[in-house]
Order: C-alpha cells, then sequence, then structure tokens
C-alpha cells in the first residue's frame, strides 16, 4: 500500500509508502489466563529488559535503514528553509539532525519531507515519515483526537500580526473597520482569529488560504491588510520577501500562547523518550557550558550529570537501546540548544528574535530538562 509522504504547495501528494499491520484477538477466560503468564514473568525483569522487549518500531526501521524521514514545512529563513544550496536549514531542521546523529550516527542521515499545514498531521498519522518537525502548535484536541503525541516544545512562541507600514498602526485597536487578514487554513492560527474577530474585531474580515504561499502572495501584493501567523514565521517571511523589509511592521498584539515542537504518532513511548531525551540532552548541555567547540574539554569533568551526558560515565545510553557517546554525537552535530537558536533565530542570524520565554530557565526563561539520571 502507498502513503503520501510529500506535497506540493497546492497541497497535492508527491510519494510515499508505509506499512500496514494487523491485530488478532481472542476471547474468553482464555485470554486472562494468558496475558497473566505473560505478566508475570515481564514483572520480574529488570527495567531495561522489560523495555528491550517492548521495542520501538519506528525505531527499529530507523537503525535497520540508517536513515531518519523528517517531516518539515517551509516557515523562512532561520526557521524552516531550503537554502541556496538545496539544504534544508533553519532552527527546525537541526533538531531532526541532532536526532540522526544520536540515533544513528549521522546527522546528515536524514531524508527531508516537505509537506504543509493541511496534509501534515494525515501525512503523520499514515506513516510517511518518522517526525514532524516544524512549527506546530501542542493543542488539548491534537493530543487526544488526532492520533499525535507532542514532546517537549523547543520554542515558545505566541500568534501576531505583520502590517503594512503604510497603514500607520501599531495594533489591531489602531486598525479601521473592515481591515482583511490573510490566514492559512487547517491551522490553530486560523481558529485563534475567528475567535479575536467574534469577540472583538467583528468588522474584520478573514482571507483563508489553503497554503502558506497563498497567504504571503496575497499580504505582499497588498491583497490584504495583514498578515497573521506565529511571530518568529511573521519576522522571517518579513526578511525573506519583503524588497524593503522596513516597509512592514510587526504588531504589538499577541494573542496566543503557540508552544511548538516535534509531533510523533501516539502509541510509540520508545521513539517518544528518544526525541524528547535529545532535546533535554541539548538544552542541559547549554546549562553547563558545553558546546560543540568546547565538548572535549569536560574530558575530565567531576560534575556527575555532565560525565552522564557525555558518556564518560555508562549507563544512561542503554535506557534508549543506544551506546554511551548518543548525547555527546547530538551536540557535536548540531551544538547546544543555545547555539541552535543564535545560529538560526538570535543575534548571530538575520532575524535577531531576542531569546525571551525561548531563554534558560536559569535566565528567566521556560527552557528546562529534567535531571538526567
Amino acid at each position: 500500500m502507498r502513503y503520501p509522504t510529500a506535497t506540493n504547495r497546492d497541497g497535492t501528494v508527491d510519494r510515499g509508502q508505509g506499512p500496514t499491520r494487523g491485530i488478532a484477538r481472542r476471547a474468553g477466560h482464555f485470554l486472562a489466563i494468558a496475558v497473566l503468564s505473560l505478566a508475570l514473568p515481564l514483572a520480574a525483569l529488570p527495567p531495561e529488559a522489560a523495555q528491550a522487549q517492548d521495542g520501538s518500531e519506528t525505531l527499529d526501521r530507523i537503525r535497520d535503514e540508517g536513515l531518519l524521514r523528517c517531516g518539515v514545512i517551509r516557515s523562512g529563513i532561520g526557521v524552516s528553509e531550503i537554502d541556496q544550496t538545496g539544504r534544508w536549514s533553519g532552527f527546525f531542521p537541526d533538531f531532526c539532525r541532532a536526532i540522526a546523529a544520536a540515533v544513528i550516527g549521522d546527522p546528515e542521515a536524514v531524508e527531508w519531507i516537505e509537506v504543509n499545514y493541511v496534509v501534515r498531521f494525515d501525512a503523520l498519522n499514515a506513516d510517511a515519515f518518522d517526525i514532524l518537525m516544524s512549527n506546530t502548535t501542542w493543542t488539548a484536541t491534537r493530543d487526544t483526537e488526532l492520533g499525535l503525541a507532542f514532546t517537549q516544545p523547543i520554542y515558545y512562541d505566541g500568534q501576531g500580526f505583520l502590517g503594512h507600514r503604510a497603514l500607520d498602526a501599531r495594533r489591531l485597536d489602531d486598525m479601521p473597520d473592515g481591515t482583511s487578514v490573510c490566514v492559512s487554513k487547517n491551522t490553530t492560527t486560523i481558529r485563534n482569529l475567528e475567535e479575536l474577530v467574534r469577540t472583538r474585531y467583528p468588522s474584520f474580515s478573514i482571507r483563508a488560504y489553503e497554503s502558506l504561499e497563498g497567504v504571503y502572495s496575497s499580504f505582499f501584493s497588498r491583497e490584504c491588510d495583514l498578515m497573521t501567523q506565529d511571530r518568529v514565521a511573521l519576522v522571517s517571511q518579513r526578511l525573506n520577501r519583503a524588497s524593503d523589509p522596513e516597509q512592514f511592521v510587526l504588531f504589538e498584539d499577541v494573542v496566543s500562547k503557540e508552544p511548538l515542537g516535534p509531533t510523533i504518532r501516539r502509541g510509540d513511548e520508545d521513539w517518544h523518550d528518544m526525541v524528547q531525551w535529545v532535546i533535554f540532552v541539548l538544552i542541559l548541555a547549554e546549562e553547563h557550558g558545553i558546546t560543540a567547540a568546547t565538548i572535549d574539554d569536560f574530558a575530565d569533568s567531576t560534575n556527575p550529570e555532565v560525565r552522564r551526558l557525555l558518556g564518560l560515565d555508562s549507563g544512561v545510553g542503554a535506557l534508549f537501546g543506544l551506546d554511551d557517546n548518543w548525547a555527546r554525537r547530538a551536540i557535536v552535530a548540531t551544538g547546544n540548544y543555545g547555539e541552535i537558536y543564535e545560529r538560526n533565530l538570535g543575534e548571530g542570524s538575520p532575524l535577531r528574535i531576542p531569546r525571551g520565554l525561548n531563554a534558560l530557565w536559569t535566565d528567566g526563561g521556560l527552557i528546562y530538562a529534567p535531571p538526567l539520571r
């Protein structure tokens, strides 16, 4: 059976494949006896052995094929985009490279599968790729009804608005009746906008598009007054598409909370743990001041967590079915969380977005990792 693995900007599917699997069932007291007979030996196993028996279809396939399939969405320079050399670059793609380095040993062992906001969840659930790495918001509905699982957010954002400077406005309250707003369908963005228009700005009109390309083209050709999206994407698109970025104003309004991060299929806990802990070790590396360039300077560290992080003391890798150098490989491949942020979004990038909520917890931000032990 063929499954979709990529879409054009108009939402049409290009290619793909994926497995189907059946389940068998038994009935009556024979089933209860069988379950008990299996459960008792498993309960006697040490945690590592029990976990190994559970396994992960996704991890097994990635290891067998030596390839991570990463679903990505073009969101602009610094966020997620194909650069001039044809290479996917940006904040979100770098996390796929870190995962590939940890699991496979090669940060470039990634198949990049481009999707759009309309088909992204259907493609993920159809096994078109192993992970959706994009500015996708974690919500209750997506968490419970769509068969999805979300990890630790890697970027905390809010929905904002970009306007034409000629409008002489910096806030939504400055805009006149009849203001038109461009937005993408099938996103939390349009849901938030619909609620906002209904409750506060009933004279505003919504122009919804199937693709982000439609949103961007309409806004930058002056077919609508405002464009709304995650603020990080608005900053990126202003730089990416405007001949004169100064002719566009990022409004002061922030109308939602947008915790953004990786999305996987529900039901594969080992894969979920693996993805989440790659994120955590990149955060921990920044906490301890470990960078891609200085990692070898910590070879004689006496800090217990640093020693576990760098594989100097063994044991943590076995929890994920990996060797003890898995975290080191991720850090060397992409740098720590702060390095990823700095070169793609921060002061070292064209976007120059302050860390804000995405600073470490020790610096007043929300970026935090549990203990590695």
